[in-house]
């Protein structure tokens, strides 16, 4: 037995999103690329902004009409080994129309970077755009943060570790969307997902959410597919209980009819009152 009783295979299963829809993403990822570029060309947008040095350290910035308008910041999931900013902006319009500026941003996937360096690289991206606030048109002091999957966990790391460096840059996170996250690295590590990885004990314990909570402040959703896997809803069900315990403002809900690959092509799952 390798984690809470489960076989190997029953493990891997678990920690396969795509075991839920026959094992098949290329529809989804199909939509998430058209419906990104969709996006782009129907609206004004800021690509390929570089918040670092790196050519994978760049963002993709939508104005809102409001130059003092909050901003909604999405870091994308991929198990932090695929995807971009680029497949990554079909909530754009719905995020803007809400009123909000909008920004997608990439980050270096692994086996190129470790889990920390992807994690300072996000928190790095959300700095720059602070540094550039008055020029991109948004309000520092109103800022959503989601994530899904892989990018739920930066998300979530990034809150635990990097409470006074926002405060000292003037940035106020007052939202955090948790869709569909990984918040225990332990039974990734058990899995083929960490064949990129290579995580060692030290990456596990340290840079796993549900063992690093942030200070309370943000109001946090931790949202999570109906059809995705038992695992992936019990990672996202303990997690919000264990912010609950130690003082946040959090809320827990379960999107019935959807999967891991289809939650993020609701609008509702990134705005404030979940309509859309």
């Amino acid at each position: 037995m390798l984690y809470r009783g489960f076989s190997q295979q029953e493990l891997e299963q678990e920690y396969s999103p795509s075991s839920m829809i026959g094992d098949d993403l290329s529809p989804y990822l199909a939509s998430y690329a058209a419906l990104s570029a969709q996006a782009r060309a129907g609206q004004p947008v800021h690509e390929n902004l570089a918040y670092g040095d790196s050519p994978t350290q760049v963002l993709d910035f939508f104005p809102s009409g409001d130059t003092n308008a909050p901003l909604h910041l999405f870091i994308h999931g991929g198990y932090w080994q695929a995807l971009s900013q680029r497949e990554s902006a079909m909530m754009a319009l719905a995020v803007t129309e809400s009123g909000q500026a909008f920004a997608t941003l990439n980050y270096t996937l692994a086996p190129a970077a470790r889990l920390d360096q992807m994690m300072v690289e996000c928190r790095q991206a959300l700095l720059w755009l602070a540094s550039h606030a008055s020029t991109l048109g948004f309000d520092t002091s109103r800022i959503t943060l989601s994530g899904h999957s892989a990018g739920a966990h930066l998300a979530a790391m990034i809150m635990a570790t990097s409470a006074d460096i926002f405060a000292h840059a003037g940035l106020r996170i007052r939202e955090v969307i948790l869709i569909s996250g990984i918040f225990d690295l332990e039974p990734i590590s058990l899995t083929s997902a960490n064949d990129p990885l290579q995580l060692s004990p030290v990456e596990i314990h340290d840079l796993s959410p549900g063992l690093h909570l942030p200070a309370p402040g943000p109001r946090y959703r931790v949202t999570v597919a109906e059809r995705d896997t038992a695992e992936f809803i019990r990672q996202s069900r303990h997690y919000a209980e264990l912010l609950r315990k130690a003082g946040h403002s959090v809320s827990f809900d379960l999107q019935k009819g959807m999967h891991h690959f289809d939650i993020i092509l609701h609008p509702g799952t990134f705005l404030p009152d979940g309509s859309g």
